[in-house]
């Protein structure tokens, strides 16, 4: 699910995927900081959001297809 509203590419706050998520917020920061962690997603710290990253994002496209 995560993934779904990652998947346009744009920026989101955390604190805006927790909520969609349903999960606490070190729950959340955690799945932000493995998908950082593994090249998997942009984070930005000073503004506590997340953007997939474009390589990804084109690995996940050609599974949805």
């Amino acid at each position: 699910m995560i993934l779904d509203v990652l998947g346009d590419g744009k920026w989101h706050g955390i604190e805006e995927l927790r909520q969609q998520m349903d999960l606490t917020s070190e729950e959340m920061r955690e799945i932000a900081a493995f998908f950082g962690k593994y090249g998997f997603a942009e984070i930005d710290d000073a503004n506590s959001r997340v953007k997939i990253n474009r390589a990804f994002k084109r690995i996940l496209a050609q599974n949805i297809t």
